[in-house]
């Protein structure tokens, strides 16, 4: 018989543990808002949390190399016993002693400093990407969080379009039942409603999956909000600047690029401290010492200072001197490429920009036309000439959905471009 005891028993303790994780959340706010969205964005996700391991790695390669020049204080003990020549007068067989040792090391030629010049710039370049890494969260952030805006606006417009759909259909039962209307014209008013209610079932499983998305990029996963607020849009009339000087701009500031120069260099550093590993070293070291049993050559104390030079290793420095070397042409290949990409980056979101402003313009003018023919639809209406009002009404929600469409995109496109030139919103480092 086959016992089910113990994959129960860690069914529920998975279901207790989400549930506690669930309920450890903060719910968002009602109507949530885009700014609590943003203010998120240094939440515990996943992909924060690999940046942050990377920078605590780095962090930690620092200490390392601060320690390896500092003090270090080592106590070494004995416990012995001898039998004593006949020579000597003392013939206790104790020959104990209790040493404690300090040592220094005082120069080794540029080896600690490559050190740890590699391992500050590692740092740096960590904050940078720690940096990049919050901007683009941002950017997602406010891409999912405009995604539901339309979707919630696309299931009003084909809400409308299927309550339009199922009028029609039922008005053209009751003239069928009167005999003024045909078998085909029900059949096609019967086909239209049922697409109508597909695509509103689309819209609908939209709207979940967006919202979803939305929460998982908060990390709040399972949390969906159920409705958002409409944000002021801050960049719809702002003056787009011209294309030449942007790149030296971004080269200067961007946080990818200046990520990259930090490895570089941290690799440039590495190279040259492999290189002295084959230079002398220099050390000091202090010694005091206790003994049970006294010898000419047991000193309570010793100061030295000592030089070691390498002769012979074997290939061993040339060797870790080709693979650093080999990591700093991948630095700058890396460097190179990311360049490369940041100014084709630049000119497609500089052409993006101009052709959304004349996407936005095309659909203001719809939208206008779209409201204006609306009003004549609704006179038309209650002068009974003609029944075309809720066409009017489904066509002018598509336009209003175009102007906010493309709204959201500009503001995207500007986002974007700030992030590529390296003017994000000043997200705090991690300390």
């Amino acid at each position: 018989m086959i016992s089910l005891r113990g994959p129960l028993l860690g069914l529920c303790l998975c279901s207790l543990s989400l549930s506690a994780l669930a309920e450890s959340f903060e719910p968002f706010p009602e109507p949530l808002t885009l700014e609590y969205a943003l203010s998120l964005v240094e939440q515990a996700h996943p992909e924060v949390l690999s940046i942050q391991a990377a920078r605590t790695q780095a962090e930690a390669e620092r200490a390392g190399a601060l320690a390896n020049n500092a003090i270090s204080a080592t106590v070494e003990g004995r416990l012995r016993w001898v039998g004593p020549a006949s020579l000597f007068d003392e013939d206790s067989t104790d020959d104990h002693k209790l040493s404690l040792f300090l040592r220094k090391p005082l120069y080794d030629f540029g080896r600690s400093s490559a050190h740890l010049n590699a391992a500050e710039l590692s740092v740096q370049g960590g904050d940078y990407r720690y940096q990049a890494l919050l901007e683009q969260r941002r950017l997602h952030i406010m891409e999912a969080f405009f995604q539901v805006l339309l979707a919630d606006m696309a299931y009003d417009r084909d809400m409308e379009g299927m309550a339009m759909a199922y009028i029609r259909f039922d008005r053209l039962r009751t003239r069928q039942e009167l005999g003024q209307a045909s078998d085909i014209e029900v059949l096609e008013a019967e086909r239209s409603f049922e697409q109508a209610r597909h695509q509103l079932s689309l819209s609908n499983g939209e709207q979940r999956a967006r919202r979803a998305r939305l929460a998982n990029l908060l990390d709040r996963p399972g949390m969906l909000p159920s409705s958002l607020a409409r944000p002021a849009l801050d960049s719809l009339e702002r003056k787009l600047p011209e294309f030449d000087g942007l790149f030296a701009e971004a080269v200067q500031n961007n946080p990818r690029i200046l990520a990259l120069e930090a490895q570089l260099s941290s690799a440039q550093q590495r190279m040259a401290a492999a290189g002295a590993e084959g230079r002398p070293r220099l050390d000091g070291e202090l010694e005091a010492s206790h003994y049970t049993r006294e010898l000419g050559s047991t000193d309570r104390w010793r100061a030295g200072v000592y030089l070691t030079v390498p002769i012979y290793s074997g290939g061993r420095v040339d060797a870790g001197v080709a693979a650093q070397r080999a990591k700093v042409y991948e630095a700058q290949a890396n460097l190179e490429l990311a360049r490369y990409q940041l100014r084709q980056q630049l000119l497609d979101s500089w052409l993006g920009l101009q052709a959304l402003r004349l996407q936005r313009g095309q659909a203001l003018s719809e939208q206008r036309y779209r409201d204006l023919y609306l009003d004549r639809s609704r006179a038309n209406y209650e002068m009974e000439v003609r029944s075309d009002l809720g066409d009017s009404m489904v066509r002018l929600s598509e336009a209003q959905l175009a102007v906010a469409e493309a709204n959201y995109r500009i503001e995207l496109a500007w986002e974007e471009l700030d992030l590529l030139l390296g003017k994000g919103p000043g997200v705090a480092q991690p300390q």
